[in-house]
């Protein structure tokens, strides 16, 4: 079996179980330990309920007990709802009876401090020495809708739930998952299934999630997440996602970047927490949302199974003003709102009264409650437009005729492969009326807001685009360096490298450096630049100035013997004076580069997802713009690419007022380079920057002019 399958089948008593048992039961539905024995009862769970109190001979009809061993037969999931304190003893009880699954309502655990983190830490070693899986401690528990297992106490036990389920939602946060589930119900979405995860002791948000997407019934996954306790986890359970088409969509709090530390690098010092999510999230297809109601409106369109082919879009309102302001939204999020084709105008023209418009967004003016017929001609001339991917349409479906253009719109629907949303005026306090229903018993995607309506439709775009792309190019390559052990000799026992010492290190990995040696005299400095040819650079080589320029030790466009040996003697001069006690290995004689385009490209290690590639353009864009855009590693060529086209100074390499483009090819070779780097040494590199990799003009290269490693030492 696969791991994949693995962690399945080990998170399935928790979905599945043939047997619960109930430790801590109350007879009072109120409380949390009554309410799982009431919910599982009133929803129609089939399996064997064994309620555990030593209070009660029997609840609600139902044989108590008074320990788990005293259950006659197996248990597949334990509910724990005990003090902090009898919670370990209580789990012992489980694994001497061989239950494979507990969840752990109980509070007073790592939330509390350091005796509480103690206490957490005793009953994760519990489940990691026995093989008894944990949901919680401190949580609201799991809930299936689709078989009535209701190992929860929060308050959506007792919401009759809809048929046919089909999103699974993980939330860290109890209280408010439990609403946003409670959203979802009200607005029509079901779910299949609900976990919140509490403290994660044993498992966390993404083994839930990753178990989600392994199920045939779990056609879109949510969540609700603070943080992530394993980054790669979450990666390979979105990768998998991705490759069975599942969106994953995470509202992810805390965009602040309080948390980014202070660091010896430019990149790390740029990387707040906030935007390497941002980056994991575009990296691997997961949608982020800023609120549930993103989610609820997105998923009719998802399961209505269109992806649209493009980001173009028509809108088809009854109101100017409706027609612009959905214009500015679709526009601001990224849809195209392109002209139409003569041939579709004259058509629509036809059936439109001389004051409506035919443009896009079309106007069908308050025309159409007189005249529906003409929104069925407008329809039918913009199926006929290649360069129209998705319709919206924004009008009124009231009586009296309703339910006859609501019947004709299905029709519509159902003749095209177009991605149509349907957006209906509804006025405040009324009722949607039987043709909004007969549209939704259809299939066709309905949605009151028409603000969330073409978020969704962004989103939908954005998901669509990224499952053609994650082929081809977006594949990571396998990685395999030849002579580790040589590369590792480079920095053991060191910290932070030279920038000869970080040169070296990357010309292991292929990217081009300057050319150039390291001087222990001025002698030596002459004879390198008579072998490099004049000009060339001096630079102090020091560990610990890893800002030359600051200490005044760096010397350019050097033409001569005697330019050499002044610069040499006044390189170690101001770098005595700069930091009396530097380790300095000597001065660095190199070419002098032409001029280029001066990027930077970096490496810092988040502590979520680990080593982390950052990208821009040097000078102001870094420095005060801060205009630059991350990945995670490993990345794929597509994910190089897409680092470089990111950034608002993209322009600049494309070529400006007459400047020839820059060899991107070249740059996205050195960021997978920087990429396989990270990968091969991720346990080692702590920071990296090259600063500034000059980039020539298309076919001419790239060569790193500056280069600092921070390295862990050992």
């Amino acid at each position: 079996m696969s791991p994949a399958g693995e962690k399945f089948e080990s998170l399935k008593p928790f979905f599945e179980p043939q047997s619960i048992a109930l430790i801590g039961a109350s007879n009072n539905p109120g409380k949390p330990s009554g309410r799982p024995l009431f919910a599982l009862i009133n929803k129609g769970y089939k399996g064997k309920i064994y309620p555990v109190n030593p209070k009660y001979d029997h609840i609600s009809g139902i044989k108590c007990y008074p320990c788990l061993a005293d259950i006659p037969g197996p248990v597949d999931l334990a509910v724990v709802s005990v003090p902090a304190a009898g919670v370990y003893d209580a789990l012992e009880q489980c694994v001497d009876k061989g239950v494979k699954a507990a969840v752990i309502f109980s509070s007073g655990f790592a939330e509390t401090g350091p005796e509480g983190r103690l206490a957490q830490d005793r009953i994760a070693e519990l489940a990691g020495n026995s093989g008894l899986r944990l949901c919680g401690p401190n949580c609201l528990g799991v809930v299936n809708t689709r078989n009535g297992v209701m190992a929860s106490f929060a308050f959506i036990v007792d919401i009759p739930d809809l048929d046919n389920g089909t999103v699974g939602f993980v939330t860290q946060s109890g209280a408010f998952g439990a609403l946003i589930y409670a959203q979802a119900l009200c607005s029509g979405v079901g779910l299949n299934y609900f976990v919140s995860v509490g403290n994660e002791a044993d498992l966390e948000f993404a083994d839930f999630l990753g178990y989600m997407v392994q199920d045939d019934n779990t056609r879109v996954l949510g969540g609700y997440l603070e943080g992530a306790k394993d980054g790669p986890k979450l990666r390979r359970v979105a990768e998998e996602a991705a490759r069975l088409g599942k969106p994953v969509m995470i509202m992810k709090v805390g965009r602040s970047s309080a948390g980014a530390r202070a660091a010896s690098s430019h990149t790390g010092s740029l990387a707040g927490s906030d935007r390497i999510y941002d980056a994991f999230f575009k990296q691997t297809g997961i949608i982020r949302i800023d609120g549930p109601e993103e989610l609820i409106a997105f998923v009719p369109l998802i399961l209505a199974g269109r992806l649209p082919k493009g980001r173009n879009i028509a809108l088809l309102t009854v109101s100017g003003g409706a027609g612009v302001t959905l214009a500015d939204m679709c526009e601001r999020l990224g849809l195209n709102i392109p002209p139409l084709s003569e041939s579709a105008r004259s058509k629509m023209e036809a059936a439109l009264p001389f004051f409506a418009s035919a443009q896009n967004p079309i106007d069908l003016t308050s025309q159409y409650v007189t005249n529906p017929e003409m929104l069925v001609a407008c329809f039918n001339a913009l199926l006929e437009e290649d360069n129209i991917d998705i319709i919206l349409g924004n009008f009124d479906l009231r009586e009296p005729y309703g339910m006859e253009m609501a019947r004709r719109v299905i029709d519509i629907y159902y003749s095209t492969g177009k991605t149509i949303v349907i957006c209906p005026w509804i006025f405040p306090g009324q009722d949607e009326g039987d043709g909004v229903r007969e549209l939704r018993r259809a299939g066709v995607p309905v949605l009151l807001d028409t603000a969330q309506a073409v978020r969704a439709v962004a989103h939908l775009v954005d998901y669509a685009d990224f499952l053609r792309r994650k082929s081809g190019k977006y594949r990571v390559p396998s990685i395999s360096v030849q002579g580790y052990d040589s590369i590792r000799d480079l920095f053991k026992g060191k910290g932070t490298l030279s920038e000869g010492e970080s040169k070296a290190l990357l010309s292991k990995f292929g990217i081009p450096v300057t050319r150039g040696g390291l001087a222990g005299s001025a002698d030596e400095a002459v004879e390198l630049a008579g072998q490099i040819g004049y000009p060339v650079a001096l630079k102090v080589d020091s560990p610990d100035i890893p800002h030359k320029t600051e200490a005044g030790a760096v010397f350019l466009n050097l033409a001569s013997e005697e330019e050499v040996r002044k610069a040499f003697a006044a390189i170690l001069q101001n770098a005595g004076n700069y930091k009396p006690d530097a380790r300095i290995n000597g001065v660095l004689v190199q070419e002098m580069l032409p001029e280029g385009i001066e990027v930077i490209i970096g490496v810092t290690r988040d502590p979520v997802f680990g080593p982390t590639i950052m990208f821009g353009l040097g000078g102001i864009f870094v420095e005060v713009l801060k205009d630059v855009s991350f990945r995670v590693v490993p990345l794929s060529r597509g994910d190089a690419l897409d680092m470089i086209k990111e950034i608002k100074g993209y322009q600049v390499l494309k070529g400006v007022r007459g400047r020839p483009p820059a060899d991107i090819e070249a740059l996205a070779g050195v960021i997978m380079k920087v990429s396989t780097l990270a990968t091969v040494l991720k346990d080692q590199v702590e920071e990296l920057d090259i600063n500034p990799l000059v980039v020539y003009p298309e076919g001419k290269g790239v060569k790193a002019a500056d280069a600092m490693v921070v390295t862990k030492e050992f």
